[in-house]
């Protein structure tokens, strides 16, 4: 599945969209905020990890004719995408490997962006944020310096202790990474770039939560992201028809590894670790929208790849939802066309029983491409890991409550306690604590008075403590 997406992404998919359609001719642009993906050197990488779903894309464009982003097809889609998009750009970097195109085509990329911004957009100042995701094996000082100087957010793929992460991610001469990726994370260190720390589970780790959670934590890494390995059997269409790789993990399997994960999380102390999918099911719980596409309730984004040709995910980089390339159809047509619409729309259509589940607000369906994979159909299909999310909410639901509720209070925020289903908790509005409290003294809420939070208890037992 997607084994190099970044572990904190800056944006939110599909949930918040405006359009702002102008006259130009026969010809409408559409203003939209959307993030876009780039893989400047499609799926060319420098590792053979066994279970990388990109190097498929060999097939599709072919190592052979070298695949590379050049700066002119940059250019071509920077013109419109901030067009569309302006002041506020993201940007994220991924492969194969990008580390691959070396420093100054990133340096020549980075004065484009804010050239075309500030000329854009000449009143406002550019918002601009670049993330990547690396391997980190051909990362120097001179790649952490400049990561530091223009705020990249870097994520390093790393799946634990040596033992573990040599079985599946090694060269192509089958020699292990484990140490040069270490290196990599050093430079990055001396340097002090923010980075975090991708780790795929599989059948290494999978059995081992409370260890992978304490060797990541020794080794200083707080901001992490667990992806599950899941991958279709060679020759087979879905897991239902032919069942799933050696390297990945059944639902079973992965259930249990959610559970044990958060069970170690508490113990070690939320504060110590920043893991990425139970960030969004907190942030959920507290009324907000989640970053992550896979549990919004609709998806879609830019994905171009090295020769100018988009799709709207990485997961679907196949022809029949190739939207256009931007050196021959506008990226406003491709947006607005009927493909894009198609793919945006597949997730919300739903299987009876999701529609019926009472997770249903904390999971929207998962990724539709865990979908693909279970039965081969995206609408109206279950997700592969559907009964592994199932386990983890039966069993640690009103806890992950507790910790939504429990770790606002520091954040400043105002979230209703006790036990709400989880329609009832995602649908409330979170409060300003400063706010509630301005709002007591407007009004003459006195110590003894009932709370304007809404809580029912006191003031100075609640938001006046």
């Amino acid at each position: 599945m997607r084994y190099d997406e970044p572990i904190i992404r800056v944006w939110e998919f599909g949930l918040s969209t405006q359009v702002e359609r102008r006259a130009a001719g026969s010809r409408q642009a559409v203003r939209r905020h959307m993030p876009v993906l780039i893989k400047p050197t499609s799926s060319r990488c420098n590792l053979n990890c066994s279970y990388c779903f990109y190097l498929s894309k060999a097939e599709l464009y072919p190592w052979s004719d070298h695949p590379k982003l050049t700066l002119d097809t940059f250019q071509t889609f920077l013109d419109q995408y901030v067009l569309m998009s302006a002041p506020m750009l993201s940007f994220m970097w991924q492969g194969g490997e990008p580390t691959m195109m070396g420093l100054p085509f990133f340096e020549d990329v980075v004065r484009l962006q804010m050239k075309a911004v500030r000329e854009a957009v000449p009143e406002a100042p550019p918002a601009v944020s670049n993330a990547i995701q690396t391997n980190a094996t051909m990362l120097n000082d001179d790649w952490a310096r400049f990561f530091k100087w223009h705020n990249f957010l870097v994520g390093v793929s790393l799946a634990g202790p040596p033992e573990w992460h040599d079985n599946y991610r090694v060269d192509w001469s089958g020699r292990p990474t484990h140490e040069r990726v270490m290196a990599g994370i050093a430079h990055l260190r001396r340097h002090d770039v923010p980075f975090n720390v991708l780790t795929v589970i599989n059948q290494s780790n999978v059995g081992r939560p409370l260890e992978l959670l304490h060797w990541l934590l020794d080794q200083g890494f707080e901001h992490l992201q667990f992806i599950p390995c899941a991958e279709v059997a060679e020759g087979h269409a879905s897991a239902a028809e032919g069942g799933i790789t050696d390297e990945s993990l059944t639902p079973e399997q992965y259930g249990k590894f959610l559970v044990e994960l958060f069970d170690a999380w508490r113990e070690v102390g939320i504060e110590k670790a920043r893991i990425r999918w139970f960030d969004n099911l907190v942030q959920m719980l507290r009324g907000f929208s989640s970053e992550a596409c896979q549990l919004a309730w609709t998806c879609g984004y830019l994905l171009l790849e090295h020769n100018g040709d988009m799709y709207p995910c990485d997961f679907f980089v196949e022809s029949e939802w190739l939207l256009g390339n931007i050196h021959d159809t506008s990226l406003a047509d491709m947006v607005q066309g009927e493909r894009f619409r198609s793919f945006a729309g597949a997730k919300p259509q739903l299987h009876d029983d999701c529609r019926e589940c009472p997770w249903l607000t904390l999971c929207y369906g998962e990724c539709p491409k865990y979908r693909v994979m279970n039965v081969g159909e995206a609408e109206n299909s279950l997700p592969f890991f559907c009964d592994s999310f199932k386990q983890f909410f039966e069993e640690r639901y009103s806890s992950i409550e507790e910790v939504a509720v429990g770790a606002s209070r520091p954040l400043g925020l105002v979230v209703p306690g006790g036990a709400m289903p989880t329609s009832q908790r995602s649908a409330t509005t979170p409060l300003s604590l400063a706010a509630v409290r301005e709002d007591a003294k407007v009004r003459g809420v006195g110590r003894n008075g009932p709370c304007p939070c809404g809580s029912g208890a006191k003031f100075k037992r609640c938001c006046g403590a």
